[in-house]
């Protein structure tokens, strides 16, 4: 038979009972000293925890509310906001270099991908290149002493 580890659950609902009576004598007893001395209620640490807290929530709920409320709408006609963007990728396959346009998700960084040209997983992300060797056209940077290099005119890009 398999060892089965002590269940914590249980392990604390039990000490939750154990300490039930003092809890219950120790809170009837503060409850007659307030009843007595009222301002021992915000005295007592607990109870100003907890007030704090929600003057906290309550003015964060407040500001929060405050901002939508001056918040001006969006412009008539305006689309909603993207989840998605275009990526540029060229194939770096010596006999390819296929240049593709893919759309991904904001953040998509599972490079390479596959080339729909020649099949190929060597899909990398592109730059367009400004020199006036490339004039302008779209290369997959190589990193060199932690620069990102044109793999064509070796300029270094920004």
């Amino acid at each position: 038979m398999a060892y089965e580890g002590p269940n914590r659950l249980a392990e604390w609902y039990q000490a939750l009972r154990e300490q039930l009576p003092v809890v219950r004598k120790a809170f009837t007893d503060w409850r007659d000293q307030v009843r007595e001395e009222p301002e021992l209620i915000w005295q007592t640490p607990a109870v100003r925890y907890v007030v704090y807290g929600l003057g906290a929530m309550m003015t964060v709920w407040g500001v929060t509310f405050a901002i939508a409320l001056i918040t001006p709408p969006p412009p008539k006609g305006a689309r909603e906001q993207a989840t998605t963007a275009d990526f540029h990728v060229v194939c770096t396959d010596a006999m390819c270099h296929h240049h593709f346009v893919m759309r991904r998700e904001f953040g998509f960084d599972d490079f390479p991908v596959q080339c729909p040209k020649c099949q190929k997983q060597s899909g990398q992300s592109a730059r367009p290149c400004n020199s006036k060797t490339c004039g302008g056209k779209w290369v997959a940077p190589i990193v060199t002493d932690s620069k990102k290099v044109c793999p064509v005119c070796q300029g270094v890009f920004p």
